[in-house]
């Protein structure tokens, strides 16, 4: 998305609040990455709130923040590409994807494992050349797009159970216990390059659905335009209560397991079945909310939605000076990890707002012709 007056700015705040979901996991998961789940283990284990903490994570954050991410990703392809010529679009985004794909590999394979920028890079470069697609046609590729999601889903759901009752932490090293640097970047080169191959059955489907969905929203003006209100209203009230009442059913269960538990292949699907569902409820209510972006805490949280890229590089730079065995190892408790993203995530808003129209390091390196 270009900058400047004609801007909008609900895409910038939702990148910035989507950005909150990424964090958060990341942080209270790194210590025990790559053997051990998602949400990293209870600190302490009999603490009844790092149980809480967790499954306010897991019914609230987890798996949302980079399915809205992906939507967010594809309105801003459209938006940056609606006034430019096919070809010159294509040309500009194919620049921007590949300096994204740089980006994510070195990111991935020197600094988190976890890294979502490569298969962003990827998925998105797919999607270039269907953004001036006539509607009908675009259309039908959408409900396609959505039935390679629902399969990338199923095949995940397969594996979950195939993994039932096993032990949610395994053998082997962690980011926290490798001490030396190269065992350091073995152990998180590999773990990124098997995650990545494996994300493009499970998850590329799935972040393609995304992004469509979000270069359909962006050129039919789905979550700004006043005509579409009604309809949102009616659609989030009547999907909001079933799905808060699914998410409050994963976190219950989340936080109610015992700490040392084996995988629950029930559990563990409910929470991946409610992702997307929850993320689209997440950007059609904050759009209401917002009255389609003209909310003044959009412009609030806009010099930060500006911004995610550097922010989401530095704050795995952070962890890895701060959690791993290379670093300082601190272990911090799970509320701890929760506050210390927090408090990092506001203290990077300030900043953006003080930057004023003063790009960061990465976003000016993506802005370069």
């Amino acid at each position: 998305m270009s900058s400047g007056p004609n801007r909008q700015p609900l895409p910038d705040a939702l990148r910035a609040l989507a950005l909150v979901a990424v964090l958060v996991v990341n942080t209270v998961g790194y210590a025990i990455a790559p053997v051990g789940p998602h949400l990293g283990l209870r600190l302490p284990p009999d603490s009844a709130w790092a149980a809480t903490t967790q499954g306010i994570v897991a019914g609230l954050l987890q798996g949302k923040g980079y399915t809205m991410l992906a939507f967010v990703f594809g309105m801003g392809l459209w938006l940056a590409a609606r006034q430019r010529s096919r070809a010159e679009a294509l040309q500009r985004g194919v620049v921007r994807q590949r300096r994204l794909l740089w980006l994510g590999v070195l990111h991935g394979a020197f600094i988190y494992l976890g890294d979502i920028l490569t298969m962003y890079a990827l998925v998105g470069w797919q999607l270039l050349r269907r953004l001036h697609m006539p509607w009908k046609r675009f259309r039908r590729h959408l409900r396609l797009a959505l039935v390679w999601a629902v399969v990338g889903k199923l095949l995940l759901v397969v594996v979950i159970f195939r993994m039932a009752d096993l032990p949610l932490v395994v053998e082997g090293a962690s980011l926290s216990t490798v001490q030396r640097a190269g065992q350091f970047l073995w152990l998180n080169s590999s773990t990124y390059l098997v995650a990545q191959v494996s994300a493009l059955a499970f998850s590329a489907p799935v972040l393609y659905f995304c992004m469509a969905c979000g270069v359909a929203a962006a050129r039919l003006r789905l979550l700004t335009h006043r005509r579409w209100r009604g309809v949102l209203t009616r659609w989030s009230l009547v999907g909001g209560l079933p799905l808060c009442a699914l998410s409050f059913t994963y976190g219950w269960g989340y936080a109610m397991a015992p700490a040392t538990q084996t995988l629950n292949p029930w559990l563990e699907t409910l929470g991946e079945m409610i992702t997307l569902p929850m993320a689209a409820w997440y950007a059609i209510a904050l759009a209401l909310a917002s009255h389609g972006g003209q909310a003044r805490w959009c412009q609030w949280l806009g010099p930060l939605g500006q911004r995610t890229l550097s922010l989401y590089v530095g704050h795995s730079l952070i962890c890895l000076a701060l959690f791993s065995g290379v670093g300082l190892a601190l272990a911090f408790t799970t509320v701890q990890s929760v506050v210390f993203c927090l408090g990092l995530w506001l203290l990077a808003w300030a900043a953006a707002v003080l930057s004023g129209q003063g790009r960061w390091p990465l976003e000016a390196w993506m802005a370069r012709r």
